[in-house]
């Protein structure tokens, strides 16, 4: 008796099972999308991918979608639960899609909900669509029907588009404080759907919360060097660097970037004007080189010269898109309140950023060329 008296105690201690989430009462979400309606309501479309067995014995994955508006993203989201059987489930999703249209509104009133919820998975990828989110989440793509859901499919596409620096690497977790950073702003992937396949094409760029433009793909990876991204598994780009060879692709080079060294200087006067510059120093292989005369003597400084000539010459097109554009995704707004506060408070950034000295350059060392010669 007295064993069971003293147990009692120590039971009332333990804890049960009040928050658990039983996954045959759930429906996961792996991909949602926003997109506004005519009348300015909030779509949200989710996809939740099935496993549905064939004769042959193989599972192939059939995706579930579903969409609800309302007035806001968290009504559009309750609406959409209850034209679910189970209950929807956020925490494993890859992937957060706004339409062309709802990103160049304000995001972050979209993201709200996720920020508040603690189970929302804060490392999915977010991108902005061409068109309407809903339509790329809908989309029957050809490598979601054996292997994966929609979901995996565009975290994957996306994560290999930021291997080849094609864009940065963002989620919902990393741009939160950006976006409430005066000083500055940051891109997200901008993907195209096509028949059965998708397409990064570059970046959207954003000021503070609205997508303001797109730098397209090559370009794309200039900007993303730009940031000071040092290597990724391929980050390469190829460049024209003639212009009266025979035949055409005589006139292009491959390079991949095996190391880049970034250093970034803004300048503040006396008189309160700001200027910024950077400057990269990439160590590159070359991967394809069709002229092939590589063992000509002074042909490597030849390359070497022509590939630092257009690279910069393409830097300093990314940054004169940034500023018409008036986004500010390498901080120079943030060097200046943190060193130059006194400075900051007299200025109004965005009538003063794009009209700044912005100067970028590019000085390319090729370390290696292949095993032929």
């Amino acid at each position: 008796m007295r064993k069971i008296l003293s147990i009692l105690p120590v039971l009332l201690l333990l804890t049960g099972c009040w928050d658990q989430n039983m996954l045959n009462q759930t429906k996961l979400i792996t991909a949602g999308g926003f997109d506004y309606t005519k009348d300015g309501k909030v779509l949200t479309t989710a996809a939740i991918p099935q496993s549905v067995a064939t004769e042959a014995g193989k599972g192939n994955i059939v995706n579930q979608i579903f969409s609800a508006s309302g007035n806001t993203a968290r009504q559009s989201r309750l609406r959409l639960d209850r034209r679910v059987a189970e209950r929807l489930d956020a925490s494993k999703n890859q992937i957060i899609l706004f339409g062309e249209d709802a990103a160049k509104k304000d995001i972050y009133q979209l993201l709200d909900v996720f920020y508040r919820d603690p189970k929302s998975a804060l490392n999915a990828k977010l991108a902005v669509a061409k068109g309407k989110a809903s339509d790329v989440i809908s989309t029957r793509f050809e490598e979601t029907k054996m292997s994966s859901g929609v979901g995996e499919y565009l975290r994957d596409s996306i994560r290999s588009a930021e291997e080849s620096a094609t864009v940065p690497k963002e989620n919902i977790q990393t741009i939160c404080p950006i976006m409430f950073d005066p000083g500055q702003d940051f891109a997200l992937p901008y993907l195209e759907p096509l028949k059965k396949t998708v397409s990064i094409r570059g970046v959207a760029l954003f000021h503070e919360h609205k997508m303001v433009g797109t730098i397209r793909e090559p370009l794309s990876v200039t900007y993303t060097m730009l940031t000071g991204e040092k290597h990724t598994i391929a980050m390469s780009t190829t460049k024209k660097i003639f212009n009266n060879k025979k035949p055409e692709l005589m006139n292009y080079v491959t390079i991949k970037v095996k190391k880049n060294k970034r250093s970034f200087n803004v300048d503040v006067t006396p008189e309160g004007k700001v200027s910024a510059e950077i400057k990269l120093k990439m160590k590159v292989l070359v991967t394809e080189y069709p002229s092939d005369n590589f063992a000509t003597p002074g042909e490597v400084e030849n390359v070497e010269k022509r590939l630092s000539k257009k690279l910069t010459k393409d830097a300093q097109k990314v940054i004169d898109k940034l500023q018409k554009m008036n986004s500010d995704p390498y901080g120079v707004g943030r060097h200046v309140m943190a060193y130059h506060y006194p400075v900051w408070e007299k200025l109004n950034w965005k009538e003063v950023y794009p009209k700044i000295d912005f100067k970028a350059s590019i000085d390319v060392d090729v370390i290696g060329h292949g095993i032929i010669e």
